[in-house]
């Protein structure tokens, strides 16, 4: 399908393809969480910064955003803050940028807390397993 803007053509994203790019895009989100683990684990960091430096990943790559102001379709939050800030100022960014902080905010609560009980449930097994 294309449109015409000024004389200017452009493509737009059918259902199908849309759909196919987001999850596209998801997938490969979550493979670079969970090789950002497996290099962290390799790496020797502790359990608390393992699981929160995975929850921030996670909020930070798979939170949507509206592509601008008048779009109906999402993108990715962080790339929507990012090109809109370049090119078009905070201000029209700030659409995506709210969002973008609010699930950093409860990234922060919940790795935090994963954090902690992954620590604490690794020390206690460590306890018992002494004599």
């Amino acid at each position: 399908m294309s449109t015409s803007l000024n004389g200017l053509s452009r493509s737009v994203l059918e259902t199908g393809s849309y759909i196919t790019a987001l999850l596209s895009y998801s997938l490969a989100a979550v493979i670079a969480l969970l090789v950002m683990v497996w290099w962290l684990v390799k790496l020797g960091w502790g359990r608390f910064w393992i699981a929160f430096l995975f929850w921030l990943g996670a909020a930070l790559l798979l939170t949507p955003a509206y592509a601008n102001m008048q779009a109906d379709t999402l993108a990715p939050a962080v790339l929507v803050a990012v090109f809109q800030t370049a090119f078009f100022g905070v201000d029209t960014a700030i659409h995506a940028i709210r969002p973008l902080g609010v699930a950093m905010g409860i990234a922060t609560l919940v790795g935090g807390t994963h954090g902690l009980i992954w620590v604490w449930l690794g020390r206690r097994r460590v306890n018992m397993e002494q004599p």
